[in-house]
């Protein structure tokens, strides 16, 4: 549908889907509406800045122009068009004016308006941030979960239990056949009708996750084998499960919730087939921990592809955590229930709530602070993820046959081979321009696992700690593995070069920050990254003309701007800007900052060496950069651009882009293209790739889609 891109809807009317708010406090909400040409129904993701208050199931009419969803601009970054093309979005749009004009009758809004009333009963009961919490547990909203919290268990490896999960459906269904048979006296075959028709009704409460789908699906497989007199396959369960769902939307299997509940059922399921059968305390301890073991084992290849991390105290974290989940999601729905229909008995269930996690808090306080029970280790290759499974399996049905030293010599050195032979036999560092808008950073990493940082960009708009470092420059240093950073050389002081410096020095460990003489202590926020350095024990350093630094294996950085002892006039920091030259094999890279005319002049007068083959252009593509001349003297074959879509500046100029064209240079940037990354050989070369170039297999399956 990607002809509808750019059009201006007008009164257009739509009902609300889903309902939230960005991390900014606008309303983004997810709305269907009629194409008014096609009469296709559409899915749009509306972020709303106006008044107005709305709610799941409203019928609005709204005004503004469709937009394409973004796709993952930055390796390791959020990947918005994946996720919301999934619920069935098409396109994104800024309504101008929202107006609410009716309630829809479907059949979804009361379930809506229960999550609403139980959404009140939390937020009466307990604390906000232990309301986020069980309102993630019982409804599936995530949106009130507190980021300190949700690192926390994602930390101690319980993160799953911070979303409705197969385990949270498991025990819904588990409590509901037990009260129903035990309580109720029923029958078993009307204890599994009635359990099967309050599970997909649970299900439809808590919105269709693809790990609840799956425990449903199974569920029902299993109570219908009780109902036909027949005995369910845990199997072929999973197997139907993944198929009902990816029948209904193909684009899951590239969702990390979809691949990890299978993944860690099947794990589960391979725990079963191999744990001893033994009913003493002992027996039943060890077939715990050997349960928790197979499921962690077999999510953590897919754990470190989607989040670049694992934690290795997960298993027996779990083994704590996992008893006591039953029961506070007992007390959860109680609380649920109970404010629903008696609020002051939900004030006493909430204690219960609230003792239990905090007992969770306090639990993963601990194993964090357990030295490397967190482990960044950066996003594996396919390989090497089908070569772990591989044996994974083969140690777990092959027992004594496959225990011997050769075999467990090979297989590792195979393993090792996937996951360090490439980057040790081609030694390719590679230089990504990042994706950060209207802004400059620019990561350099060894084949080896060493990096630098040359600026961290930075959003105008945006406050420190949600800004371009936290949320582009980590994420791609952390899919990458990189735990420290040899260095960061800040260019200059704008702020869309500063800002993400700031809150790397906060969060990612750093030897040294490198600037200019260029006088900065006058400058907003310097204080701020002075104290910032004294209190990470950042070292400090100025960097000027001439100075040489050996940075890896056969690389060098070489400063050739601003001059020794220069006299700087006027207040534009951009005068005082760092050019940076990184030499790596026989490639040379020249990074200009936000360095002007008269800056490229000066080196030009002074003989400065400038020639290389890749040239990050001068302040994001200026015209009062990038000269003729200097362009004729540096001879780059390849320029990259860094600057925001649609920037107010202008940026790039047509003059600049003319004169590149004129003297056929390849131009990149990161506005059209995305993230830019350049990987180098130690024996002369290199290979250029913009990451909005490239086609997945998820492309291409959903361009296939659209054909048909």
């Amino acid at each position: 549908m990607t002809f509808l891109e750019g059009r201006v809807l007008s009164q257009s009317s739509g009902i609300i889907r889903e309902y939230g708010t960005t991390s900014s406090g606008n309303q983004k909400l997810l709305i269907r509406i009629q194409e008014p040409v096609s009469k296709k129904s559409i899915g749009l993701y509306a972020i709303y800045t106006g008044k107005g208050s709305f709610k799941v199931g409203d019928r609005v009419v709204l005004s503004g122009e469709l937009l394409p969803l973004e796709g993952n601009k930055v390796p390791g970054g959020y990947n918005e068009k994946l996720y919301l093309q999934t619920k069935g979005i098409d396109y994104k749009i800024y309504p101008d004016k929202m107006v609410k004009v009716g309630e829809s009758k479907g059949c979804l809004v009361p379930f809506q308006r229960l999550k609403e009333r139980v959404f009140n009963v939390f937020d009466t009961v307990l604390p906000q941030k232990e309301s986020g919490i069980v309102k993630a547990m019982v409804t599936g909203e995530r949106d009130d979960i507190h980021q300190e919290t949700w690192d926390l268990y994602r930390k101690s490896g319980i993160n799953h239990i911070l979303c409705v999960s197969g385990l949270h459906v498991s025990l819904f269904a588990l409590f509901l056949h037990i009260f129903i048979e035990k309580y109720l006296k029923q029958s078993r075959r009307m204890t599994a009708f009635i359990t099967i028709g309050c599970c997909i009704g649970f299900l439809i409460f808590t919105g269709f996750s693809p790990s609840s789908v799956r425990a449903v699906i199974m569920i029902v497989v299993s109570l219908l084998g009780v109902i036909l007199f027949r005995k369910s396959d845990w199997l072929n369960s999973l197997a139907l499960a993944a198929l009902v769902i990816l029948l209904f939307q193909p684009l899951y299997l590239w969702n990390a919730g979809f691949q990890l509940s299978f993944v860690t059922a099947f794990g589960i399921w391979v725990g079963l087939q191999v744990m001893p059968r033994d009913s003493s305390r002992l027996g039943k301890l060890k077939q715990s921990v050997i349960l928790s073991l197979y499921a962690s084992l077999f999510s953590y290849p897919l754990v470190a592809y989607h989040f670049f991390s694992i934690s290795l105290v997960g298993v027996f974290i779990n083994i704590i955590i996992l008893p006591l989940s039953g029961l506070l999601l007992f007390f959860s729905f109680f609380t649920a229930v109970a404010g629903v229909i008696f609020p002051p008995l939900a004030a006493i269930s909430a204690g219960g709530v609230y003792g239990i996690l905090k007992f969770f808090e306090m639990v993963c306080s601990v194993a964090v602070s357990i030295p490397n029970s967190y482990f960044l280790v950066g996003a594996p290759s396919i390989v090497s993820m089908v070569l772990f499974y591989m044996i994974l399996l083969m140690s777990s049905f092959y027992g004594k046959r496959f225990c011997h030293l050769k075999e467990i010599l090979c297989v590792t050195l195979i393993l090792g081979f996937s996951l360090l032979g490439n980057r040790l036999i081609f030694q390719k560092n590679t230089i990504a321009f990042l994706d950060v808008g209207q802004g400059d950073a620019t990561v350099i990493s060894t084949y080896d696992g060493r990096a630098i940082v040359i600026d961290g960009g930075g959003w105008f708009n945006q406050e420190m700690g949600k800004n371009t470092g936290v949320k582009v420059v980590q994420p791609y240093l952390e899919y990458l593995g990189i735990r420290e950073l040899d260095g960061i050389f800040l260019t200059h002081f704008d702020a869309d070069h500063m800002l993400g410096v700031i809150e790397l020095c906060q969060n990612v460990a750093t030897k040294g920050l490198y600037l200019s003489e260029y006088p900065y202590a006058d400058r907003e926020n310097w204080q701020v990254l002075k104290e910032i350095l004294e209190k990470e024990d950042i070292m400090l350093y100025t960097v000027k003309e001439g100075d040489t630094a050996a940075w890896g294996s056969n690389g060098n950085i070489q400063c050739l701007y601003p001059p020794r002892g220069v006299k700087f006039i006027g207040n534009d920091d951009n005068h005082g800007s760092l050019v940076l030259k990184y030499e790596y094999g026989s490639t040379k890279t020249l990074f200009t900052g936000d360095a002007t005319r008269e800056a490229e002049r000066i080196m030009l007068t002074k003989g400065a060496d400038v020639s290389a083959q890749i040239l990050k252009l001068g302040h994001h593509g200026s015209k009062n950069s990038s000269s003729g001349v200097f362009l004729e003297k540096v001879s780059p074959k390849e320029a990259i651009i860094s600057c925001g879509e649609d920037n107010i500046y202008g940026h790039p100029h047509k003059e600049t882009l003319e004169r590149l064209h004129v003297q056929g240079i390849s131009t990149y940037r990161t506005d059209k293209q995305g993230t830019v990354l350049t990987k180098i050989s130690p024996k002369g070369g290199y290979t250029m790739e913009a990451v909005l170039e490239r086609e997945s297999v998820y492309e291409r399956i959903k361009k296939t889609m659209e054909k048909r």
